[in-house]
């Protein structure tokens, strides 16, 4: 298969790398493209980790609607940006998502999930660096199943919560390191 790789974040390249090995071409791509691009390239699969822009609907019709995002929460819970922060502050489920993209922002039919729990012993850091590792095992395991993806998709239930690039802004300035422990940050910092 020919498969767009959509990301902003270098932690995204190990899964990208992991679907060349499989014998799979890939094309990578961290910038804003137009939709009349994805038509000349004919991929059979778009793939978004960590990717920085809102695909609009002529870029997802473009590329035929195979279009999945593998997003770190377990959605509906803490849609748009920053979901390992908020998974914290607000004690929602944490865990991973693979979802198909449409034209609402992290609300697209559900591949497949998976929990993560994680330990007040653990930074903002390890705590990222769990939800990434967990994304990229629930990607492989699924992608097995990838012929019957179609069929295995389900539509998200509940309302969740969302948290847009702004509303984590004052949350960040609060937070000194990556590698400050979660339960110090709870406690006041």
């Amino acid at each position: 298969m020919k498969i767009l790789c959509l990301y902003n974040n270098s932690c995204a390249e190990e899964l990208f790398q992991w679907l060349r090995e499989q014998g799979h071409e890939t094309v990578l791509c961290s910038e804003h493209f137009e939709a009349d691009w994805c038509l000349t390239q004919r991929f059979d699969l778009a793939v978004s980790y960590t990717y920085r822009y809102i695909l609009k609907k002529e870029q997802i019709n473009a590329l035929d609607r195979n279009v999945v995002n593998l997003h770190n929460s377990y959605l509906p819970w803490n849609r748009g940006a920053d979901p390992n922060i908020w998974s914290i502050l607000d004690g929602t489920p944490r865990g991973v998502s693979l979802h198909y993209v449409d034209e609402r922002l992290d609300k697209g039919n559900i591949i497949a999930q998976k929990f993560v729990i994680d330990s007040d012993d653990e930074t903002f850091e390890s705590s990222y660096n769990n939800l990434d590792n967990a994304a990229k095992e629930l990607f492989k395991e699924a992608f097995r199943f990838y012929p019957y993806w179609q069929e295995m998709q389900k539509i998200t239930v509940g309302t969740g919560n969302y948290h847009s690039v702004k509303d984590g802004a004052e949350i960040k300035k609060k937070i000194t390191s990556y590698d400050m422990k979660i339960s110090d940050f709870r406690g006041g910092g």
